[in-house]
């Protein structure tokens, strides 16, 4: 893989969690309860959280994980997975992540956005070829889950 591919594909991803998941009306960010690895379904309660860390630090520039921070180019992916997609309030989402009609973001669907977000939802804003490798899904996902309820 390309060094551009290994580097804009995390970013991407993030980005396309982040354009995809807004905030539910009852998930403020002092409600999300920090989550465990082990707290996850299987295949993410396997995930390598450190490899996870190694492909966010590419995502890191456009979101960020932190409750107290705000969004960046993307939007903030603390309690993504509290959120449903296109809600998140102060974000200017593409007509299309709010038009996406899921009640939050399941790690289903985070992986299948991941994959590749121009196919997942045709219009989004968010300019990445996706994550081809699903162990590296798996990985990032897994990360996102723990540290975006810290």
């Amino acid at each position: 893989m390309s060094t551009v591919l290994k580097c804009a594909g995390p970013m991407i991803l993030a980005m396309s969690l982040a354009a995809c998941g807004g905030e539910a009306p009852t998930a403020a960010a002092g409600n999300v309860k920090p989550v465990a690895l082990a707290d996850l379904p299987a295949p993410w309660s396997q995930g390598d959280l450190a490899h996870g860390a190694e492909i966010f630090v590419k995502c890191h520039n456009c979101h960020s994980l932190v409750a107290a921070e705000g969004d960046k180019q993307g939007p903030n992916l603390h309690g993504v997975f509290t959120r449903r997609p296109g809600s998140k309030p102060g974000f200017n989402y593409s007509k299309a992540v709010q038009g996406l009609t899921l009640p939050q973001w399941t790690y289903e669907e985070v992986d299948k956005w991941v994959s590749n977000p121009q196919t997942y939802v045709h219009g989004t804003k968010m300019m990445f070829n996706g994550v081809a490798d699903p162990t590296e899904r798996r990985d990032l996902i897994a990360y996102l889950a723990v540290n975006s309820t810290k």
